[in-house]
């Protein structure tokens, strides 16, 4: 590999990981996701080329048919087809198009399945510059956070409005002058990567310093999802554990008696312990935060942004002593939209059998939106039908299955795999929440997922099971 092309992916993924929704900068109607893109492509075609590598497997990834660039294969002709529907059903050309170039980021697999590769790109490089970025993007937002809370309190729109004139909207604040991000998403995988390896003894001094940094951001902004998430990849790491210290011993007693012997486990189920109390606690303070205020119209900050009465409300309610008293009820609008969705999603799959099978097409408009729907599956649903969403869940799955054949032939995981399983499942909860499995940043995360799994699988495919 040359110089150009490691170059050229350490920028593509430090853009990636730390870019947002990859339009900080743009150059004419390209932003610079978009020409990294293009530019991967063009400098793996010209190896290919250059090489001759035509039919070589071992190069030219678009004919090395694994599972995974199977199910690749069939799911950008069907983001094709449903693009095709969306057409068809009369949808704005440019909603379509833009539904279908955002899909096809997945086609990056086929440069990314030669590169990625322990003698050329490793994931091991991966998961450091994901450990750096997830660092960058938690002291970036939390100093925004604190100067937003402290030093532009009083003057916060104009803080506001310059913000996100350098940063392309890219920043999205809370009533509380927090800040979220879209690439909060890498925080949190940064923060899991970090968190596991300090408790396998194999972090550097970077994974502590994620293990505080992280943790603050994501708490600061606010977004409830990354805790469930969180949550979930944390109670997956402990049943992985689990799986993989007590496959030896058969025998209910013998299973228990090892576990309790093991400091390892114990250390972990502590931590298990402390997030499922903690995750609540913070569940309910984030969406007090959010959606609570002190007037019964619209309560307007200091800074001149304005909160309506559908974010928050307060009813008056009798006391055991015949006094009124304020008591508080919090309108979820978060929660409600989604449910507007779910309403409106079922109403147009099931007006037609055809839309459930096939999709309704990109472009499709879901109770007065058309892009930006809260949950990737029901998007996909919707737009892709049952046959769209089979092909993702047949990707997804490749995942686990070839880890589990990993797991049966070396009969152990390495720490890589099971944070990368661990923390797969935890996006797979999240993107129902707020969506980016099907946007790059998710799919970037996937692909990674993916191409890592197929590596682990074919080292040890000589080891009999």
């Amino acid at each position: 590999m040359s110089r150009f092309e490691k170059f050229l992916l350490n920028v593509l993924f430090i853009e990636l990981f730390i870019g947002g929704g990859g339009r900080l900068i743009d150059f004419g109607i390209l932003s610079i996701r978009q020409v990294l893109y293009i530019l991967l492509f063009c400098t793996f075609i010209f190896r290919l080329i250059k090489t001759k590598s035509f039919f070589n497997k071992e190069v030219n990834t678009f004919v090395r048919f694994t599972p995974v660039t199977i199910g690749v294969y069939m799911l950008i002709g069907w983001c094709f087809i449903g693009a095709v529907i969306g057409w068809i059903y009369g949808h704005p050309l440019s909603a379509v198009i833009t539904d279908l170039l955002r899909v096809s980021y997945i086609a990056i697999y086929f440069p990314l399945a030669y590169y990625i590769n322990n003698s050329r790109f490793s994931i091991t490089h991966i998961v450091k510059i994901i450990k750096y970025s997830a660092l960058t993007v938690a002291i970036f937002t939390i100093t925004i956070t604190l100067l937003g809370k402290t030093v532009f309190i009083n003057n916060f729109n104009d803080y506001f409005n310059f913000l996100n004139t350098i940063m392309n909207d890219d920043l999205f604040f809370r009533p509380s002058n927090s800040v979220f991000y879209k690439s909060h998403f890498y925080v949190l995988i940064g923060l899991i990567l970090s968190l596991n390896a300090a408790l396998t003894k194999k972090h550097s001094k970077v994974d502590l310093f994620n293990i505080f940094l992280c943790t603050l951001s994501i708490i600061w902004s606010e977004t409830r999802g990354f805790l469930l998430a969180f949550m979930v990849s944390i109670l997956a790491i402990l049943l992985i554990d689990t799986k993989i210290i007590t496959d030896p011993v058969k025998g209910l007693k013998e299973k228990i008696r090892l576990l309790g012997n093991s400091k390892f486990f114990l250390k972990k189920s502590a931590i298990l312990l402390i997030v499922f109390i903690s995750v609540p606690i913070l569940y309910q303070t984030m969406t007090l935060s959010r959606f609570q205020i002190d007037t019964a119209d619209e309560q307007v900050d200091n800074s001149g942004l304005k909160y309506g009465l559908e974010e928050k409300l307060i009813l008056g309610s009798k006391g055991s002593k015949g006094q009124t008293k304020e008591r508080v009820e919090v309108n979820d609008i978060s929660v409600n939209k989604r449910m507007s969705f779910i309403l409106a999603s079922k109403d147009i799959l099931l007006s037609n059998p055809v839309n459930f099978i096939f999709g309704a097409g990109y472009g499709t408009e879901i109770d007065g939106r058309i892009n930006g729907i809260e949950m990737s599956f029901l998007d996909i649903l919707v737009e892709q039908g049952l046959i769209g969403l089979s092909i993702w869940g047949f990707l997804f799955l490749i995942v686990y299955i070839n880890f589990y054949i990993v797991f049966k032939r070396q009969k152990t995981l390495n720490t890589t795999d099971i944070s990368f399983m661990s923390i797969f499942l935890g996006v797979l909860l999240l993107t129902n929440i707020n969506p980016f499995i099907n946007n790059p940043i998710g799919m970037g995360f996937m692909l990674i997922v993916l191409i890592y799994s197929q590596i682990r699988k074919d080292e040890v495919k000589t080891i009999p099971v």
